[in-house]
């Protein structure tokens, strides 16, 4: 681990999924969505940018045909919780209509994110199947309801950093998911 990565590590209050765990459940996941999607060929939407680490290592470990789309979409702005407005472009910039759609973010949290997105891509796109991917999952009451086909892991309704997701852009690039200790959180 170098000093850079173990400096930052420093700043979480514990680790709460280290970089192997992430591993092997990402790997399942895949196995999952390959028997699902069998013979077919599959169109992933990505909400970025926390879900870069996730889609990365997911994909990379599918056996199957894949288009990647990216769709930048926020509902948090900086701060630890979510403002319960999502912002994302007018129209979708991809053509799913009559696809096999998977979409992937890194979180479930209150819901108003991939139910905004899912409800355009049903509503705009017509695609054959679309399930949903998220990492984690809270543990806590939904503001939006939203079937999620695959979960890598359930969680407490804690805020998270780490394999691509962040506090004010601080902390993607650690290889595990952690729980900051507010103490040392960086400042602006």
């Amino acid at each position: 681990m170098s000093k850079a990565v173990a400096g930052v590590l420093s700043s979480l209050d514990r680790v709460l999924l280290n970089a192997e765990t992430i591993q092997r459940r990402v790997a399942d996941m895949a196995r999952e969505i390959e028997r699902d999607f069998a013979g077919g060929e599959l169109s992933v939407v990505t909400l970025m940018d926390g879900a870069l680490f996730f889609v990365a290592d997911l994909l990379r470990s599918i056996d199957l045909p894949v288009r990647l789309h990216t769709l930048t979409v926020s509902s948090y702005h900086g701060g630890t919780n979510s403002t319960g407005r999502v912002q994302m472009a007018q129209t979708l910039p991809f053509d799913l209509t009559t696809r096999h759609v998977l979409l992937i973010d890194d979180i479930l949290d209150t819901g108003l994110t991939l139910a905004t997105v899912r409800e355009r891509i049903l509503a705009e796109c017509k695609p054959d199947t679309l399930r949903v991917a998220v990492l984690l999952s809270k543990r806590r009451q939904r503001e939006r309801e939203v079937p999620v086909d695959y979960v890598g892991f359930e969680i407490e309704d804690e805020f998270v950093v780490g394999y691509g997701m962040d506090y004010q852009g601080h902390y993607r690039n650690l290889p595990c998911i952690g729980i900051l200790n507010p103490g040392r959180l960086p400042q602006s």
